[in-house]
């Protein structure tokens, strides 16, 4: 008897460990849903407007600014996956990310997305007036290689869906400021959250 006491106690002790560590990851994913929106910017390039849309367009750039608050909750996040065998649908690429750091630099992780074909030129990204050199891109971190840009020029068939990652110099990108991101003259106004948001 005192075997399925401790069997059932067991169980139990197993199931409340189970419930603690999903209830914690759903907490770090309402935290990230709350981050993302201030911290995301969408251009698209080679398009023609009409009035608060964009038709016509070559792709459409998703820039993602990843600081210091957003990412320590991706990387809890994203130990919570590993501990609970599960994936919250956040692309990995940007887990992968978001675990690079560079000093007196900040991170943007770009989706980007070929809506007709497009010769994509890594040097014609800007961000705050800069664009990435050649050491300030990240590669070698993607879950799927195939889908990382690198630095210059890349083909891009209709419906290719990929990320870039880079920094950009801190002093480009100051909280409460609004910059200026984009890809070539195709630019989008952007204010960079403060420490709190």
């Amino acid at each position: 008897m005192k075997w399925v006491r401790a069997a059932v106690l067991a169980l139990c002790v197993a199931a409340l460990l189970i419930c603690a560590c999903q209830a914690a990851a759903a907490s770090h994913i309402k935290e990230i849903e709350k981050l993302m929106p201030p911290r995301t910017a969408v251009c698209y390039f080679d398009g023609d407007k009409l009035d608060d849309m964009v038709i016509n367009a070559r792709g459409k750039l998703t820039f993602l600014y990843v600081d210091s608050k957003l990412a320590d909750n991706l990387k809890r996040q994203r130990k919570a996956e590993y501990d609970r065998g599960a994936f919250s649908g956040i692309p990995s690429e940007i887990f992968a990310y978001a675990t690079k750091s560079k000093k007196g630099h900040v991170l943007f992780i770009t989706r980007m997305q070929a809506l007709k074909g497009w010769t994509f030129d890594s040097s014609m990204l800007s961000v705050g007036g800069y664009s990435p050199a050649k050491e300030d891109i990240i590669t070698g971190v993607s879950d799927n290689p195939a889908l990382e840009l690198r630095y210059g020029e890349r083909g891009l068939a209709k419906g290719y869906n990929g990320y870039i990652g880079f920094f950009v110099p801190a002093a480009n990108v100051k909280p409460g400021e609004i910059v200026s991101l984009g890809y070539a003259e195709d630019r989008v106004d952007w204010q960079v959250p403060d420490k709190n948001q």
